[in-house]
């Protein structure tokens, strides 16, 4: 079998894709994605610095991906992304793409922050055997379990009251700027967290067709955005499992403003709201030792675990 690595360009869209997905189904990780997201994805500049592909006899067989994001602190955090395609897998070929990704990641690294530490990471599913002993073999190490959590947009939903003092709005462009600010503050300090630029802000919500506007709140207090739940909608996600799902990407409290149910008002309108929208199911990702009191929030919105992931993470001897 004769491999060819190579980057990947814009014309790997739906082979990326599919690939993806067949990989995803495989392994039941609840993860589809769209041309769209890889054509966004593959569309960006410096593809040639981040990205891989692995072609096997003229047949895709793996992919991977990164990027670094704009403003890191500390020690930078890049993710890894990819898989191997299951017909190519016990061949060595995912050893060789997070050993390739991550020296494309140190180099990239190394470029722009010479002498800021770097980690690289990758998001193993609690069940995937194969891909964690791979990772820990490679010295990836737990540093971090999140849960994916769910609960059915069923007839018992009840409004939560907003708590007196504030008051809960829709998310308006006219508050895009601010939110943005707000929200760097509600999660900095986070485990793994960094500040959004202008250019990330918009990639993921004012620019993404999958930020849903008008299923996304804000807590005012005294006129001033204080909290938020910003929601997505994944059009993939219904096609593949036939479930129209909301997912609900960040939700976050200022810390002046925590404990009083803000949040728990922001979810309850937000899930309501998506009910009548004809969403069945909710879903969202939190870090399971959020030290902001999330889960006791979302358990007490009907919120239940149907998966865990560990984030493996691995420090980049940038020497090389």
């Amino acid at each position: 079998m004769e491999l060819v690595w190579r980057t990947l360009t814009a014309a790997d869209t739906s082979v990326v894709a599919a690939l993806h997905n067949a990989a995803d189904a495989f392994d039941d990780l609840g993860d589809p994605r769209s041309e769209e997201e890889f054509g966004e994805e593959l569309a960006k500049p410096g593809l040639h610095d981040r990205s891989v592909g692995v072609a096997a006899d003229g047949v895709l067989a793996a992919y991977g991906l990164f990027e670094p994001r704009d403003n890191p602190v500390g020690t930078q955090r890049i993710r890894l992304a990819g898989t191997v395609h299951p017909e190519f897998r016990r061949r060595g070929i995912g050893r060789r793409l997070l050993r390739r990704l991550t020296e494309m990641a140190r180099d990239l690294h190394v470029a722009r922050h010479p002498t800021m530490p770097l980690a690289v990471c990758t998001m193993v599913d609690h069940r995937a055997t194969g891909h964690r002993e791979l990772a820990e073999q490679l010295g990836f190490r737990a540093d971090r379990h999140f849960h994916d959590l769910e609960v059915a947009l069923g007839e018992s939903l009840a409004q939560v009251p907003v708590p007196a003092g504030y008051e809960v709005v829709p998310a308006t462009p006219s508050r895009d700027e601010e939110l943005r600010l707000v929200c760097n503050e509600a999660f900095r300090g986070h485990w793994g967290s960094v500040d959004l630029s202008p250019r990330e802000w918009a990639e993921s919500f004012t620019d993404s067709p999958r930020f849903v506007r008008d299923t996304s709140f804000l807590a005012l207090h005294e006129g001033a955005v204080v909290g938020f739940v910003l929601s997505r909608h994944y059009p993939v996600v219904e096609e593949t499992t036939g479930v129209r799902e909301l997912w609900i990407g960040d939700v976050g409290t200022l810390a002046p403003h925590r404990g009083r149910g803000v949040a728990a008002a922001l979810l309850g309108r937000t899930l309501v709201q998506a009910r009548a929208q004809g969403y069945q199911r909710a879903g969202l990702s939190v870090d399971s030792i959020n030290p902001t009191g999330a889960l006791g929030v979302y358990d007490r919105a009907g919120f239940g675990v149907v998966r865990t992931w560990t984030d493996y993470g691995l420090p980049v001897d940038l020497a090389g």
